[in-house]
């Protein structure tokens, strides 16, 4: 039964470090040893933000190996007597033609043989929906009913969908404030902390934008945009859509509000970029002399450079948005549906050191030890962010009037006409 103590003495014996790397199926196993096979896609939340870059064929391996080392862990392969076998997705698996819309791609996964399947929310609802992936609560219900109450709710939900829990959530990943610790000691500004809010972050960006003799821009304060402007609304009470009625909220005086700060980054006090699609993710290809001194972005979007990371400077409230990357769930083609949810469960535990920001409470509190090369503050920034997260998807109406918000902010049109337009796209 995988109970919070269990949980929590799971991950503080993998931040202690483990043995030599060994495949799972190696492993000596006994006559009815389940044959295990998991299959996933390439996600950013499995490439840790330490400088290191690795790919997910060789990450993979040695997250089975690192479960058949915890012979602890009564998930694992040794006590739950199977062997893993990981593959990689990549685009030669595809078919040709490749899957055109959801059903085709519903399709092809469906036809996969595997016990165990790495997706996305996105995935979670619309492969749920057409049964390719079981529920999982049966399996929680006879196995520990606690189990759900160790994720933050607002990330186990973006793996239910119209029929149950589909998937149980691998890592979360914050949104942040990345900085340039350098650019900050030159102009004199102390890092940012917990304090700011949105006037110190206007103030702040504006010391660190640099200008040439011509007043052109050589070096931005600030990119809010990276991950659309929810933080703005949510953190001014102000919302994209009504949560039960879906009809569109961006013309309140809350949400015009927190549009109007943003456009003022933009075009009046000037700190931050005015562009938006492939131009706003061209800014990561910038120098380190030029690249913006701030920048909002989630944890496993780590930059080359030597930025640090803080809690988003706080609004009327404090709200962070949040979204999950990576989920396990069992396939519906499985035979081995008990071994492969023992499976799910082994994996879970030991996936914490191998994900940016773990799902799980217990493993955020302990973050420090799985994540060494966090500093203390850095640590503490990320655990006070997921207090206070937020499910942040792009995947319904919202997320393409978060969009058009975006482009029509950076352009520069008034926030009533993008406001207008926006909502007019939700109607559609």
């Amino acid at each position: 039964m995988l109970t919070r103590r269990a949980l929590l003495a799971s991950t503080a014996a993998l931040a202690a470090g483990c043995g030599p790397l060994r495949s799972s199926s190696d492993l000596p196993s006994g006559p009815e040893a389940a044959a295990l096979t998991w299959y996933t896609f390439s996600f950013s939340g499995l490439f840790v933000p330490n400088g290191s870059f690795e790919q997910p064929q060789e990450r993979l391996p040695k997250i089975v190996a690192a479960m058949g080392e915890d012979v602890e862990n009564p998930n694992g392969p040794v006590r739950g007597n199977y062997s893993l076998s990981p593959r990689v997705i990549g685009r030669d698996d595809y078919p040709d033609p490749p899957p055109r819309n959801q059903d085709e791609f519903a399709e092809w996964i469906g036809g996969i043989n595997t016990d165990l399947l790495s997706i996305s929310p996105s995935m979670a609802e619309s492969l749920g929906r057409r049964g390719v992936i079981l529920p999982l609560e049966r399996f929680i219900a006879a196995d520990d009913q606690d189990l759900a109450d160790t994720f933050y709710p607002y990330v186990l939900d973006q793996f239910r969908g119209e029929g149950g829990l589909f998937a149980l959530p691998i890592d979360a990943d914050p949104l942040l404030l990345n900085y340039n610790p350098a650019h900050f000691a030159a102009q004199g500004i102390p890092s940012p902390d917990e304090s700011w809010d949105w006037d110190d972050l206007i103030a702040n960006a504006v010391k660190l934008t640099q200008r040439d003799d011509d007043g052109n821009v050589t070096r931005w304060g600030l990119v809010p945009h990276f991950h659309g402007l929810w933080w703005a609304l949510w953190q001014n009470e102000a919302e994209v859509l009504g949560p039960v009625t879906g009809q569109c909220r961006l013309q309140e005086p809350a949400a015009t509000a927190a549009l109007q700060f943003c456009h003022d980054l933009f075009h009046t006090h000037r700190v931050a970029p005015p562009v938006a699609g492939r131009e706003l993710w061209d800014i990561y290809s910038l120098p380190p002399d030029v690249f913006p001194a701030m920048f909002f972005s989630q944890v496993t979007r780590a930059h080359r450079y030597e930025y640090r990371l803080a809690e988003l400077p706080q609004g009327k409230v404090r709200s962070v948005p949040v979204s999950a990357d990576m989920g396990l769930a069992i396939h519906a083609r499985s035979g081995q549906t008990d071994a492969a949810y023992t499976a799910l469960k082994g994996l879970l535990q030991t996936m914490q050191r191998f994900v940016a920001v773990p799902a799980q409470i217990e493993a955020v509190a302990r973050l420090g030890e799985i994540r060494p090369s966090l500093l203390p503050e850095e640590v503490a920034a990320i655990q006070r962010s997921m207090e206070h997260g937020r499910a942040l998807t792009w995947g319904d109406g919202a997320g393409h009037a978060m969009q058009h918000v975006v482009d029509g902010l950076a352009r520069g049109d008034e926030v009533a006409t993008v406001v207008n337009e926006a909502c007019a796209i939700v109607e559609e």
